[in-house]
């Protein structure tokens, strides 16, 4: 069996179209905001509060800055006052994390681990294994190429590794997407994959046609399948 999270990055401006596009087809998701960004316009926190009435919320450092390329005192206060935005902004705890750029290095991760339950990542081809703090998705909602799950699936020793070996000259990449869901969903034991993509993302490469088809092929065949970031975390 198969259960399925989706986590959505970077807070901008048509993560509002995603929300409606997700509330349309009951798909939970979490989205992971920062208070700015320098490479693109970020929701405002009118925004934010609408977005997180139906949806989780969760940080993404102050900045979106990439962790990596600053020293770690000035990482730690990304981390912590992108948390502390949200918070003070939303009056409930920020229980996960996503580190922007896909960005980490173990001293970043330990830093994350003081202040979150989670700390996502931006790795594909992957399942959720018995760490549930560092949290490897298996999709990203963008094809960077058959030969990228290929590789990163059999870099993470992942079960997804057959199932894109079967299927890598599938013409359409979603198509593989849903090819791999089913395998996993035949197997006798529960494993649990993160989707993961940006909005802006969607909107520059035209996918949001793509995104609506994968949403009503999920609630045709596996709806029951679905759970919340936290559910998916913590079970």
């Amino acid at each position: 069996m198969v259960l399925i999270a989706f986590s959505w990055d970077d807070g901008a401006a048509e993560d509002l179209k995603l929300m409606d596009l997700s509330g349309k087809y009951n798909i939970p998701g979490i989205f992971f905001i920062p208070a700015s960004n320098s490479e693109r316009e970020v929701m405002s926190p009118a925004e934010i509060k609408i977005l997180s009435a139906q949806f989780e919320i969760g940080a993404h450092t102050y900045s979106h800055k990439y962790l990596t390329n600053i020293d770690l005192a000035t990482a730690e206060q990304e981390i912590v006052t992108g948390k502390d935005f949200l918070e003070q902004m939303l009056g409930r705890k920020t229980d996960h994390f996503c580190f922007p750029g896909g960005q980490y290095n173990d001293d970043l991760v330990c830093i994350a681990r003081q202040h979150f339950s989670s700390a996502r990542t931006a790795d594909t081809g992957a399942i959720i294994g018995k760490d549930s703090f560092l949290i490897r998705p298996a999709f990203h909602f963008y094809d960077r190429g058959r030969l990228s799950l290929l590789y990163n699936s059999a870099r993470n020793n992942s079960l997804i590794f057959p199932a894109v070996l079967r299927n890598i000259f599938e013409d359409r990449y979603f198509e593989l997407l849903k090819q791999v869901i089913t395998m996993l969903n035949n197997l006798k034991t529960t494993h649990k994959i993160i989707v993961w993509g940006h909005s802006w993302e969607i909107e520059q490469h035209s996918l949001w046609l793509g995104l609506e088809d994968f949403f009503q092929w999920l609630m045709k065949c596996y709806s029951q399948n679905l759970r919340t970031y936290s559910e998916l975390v913590h079970l």
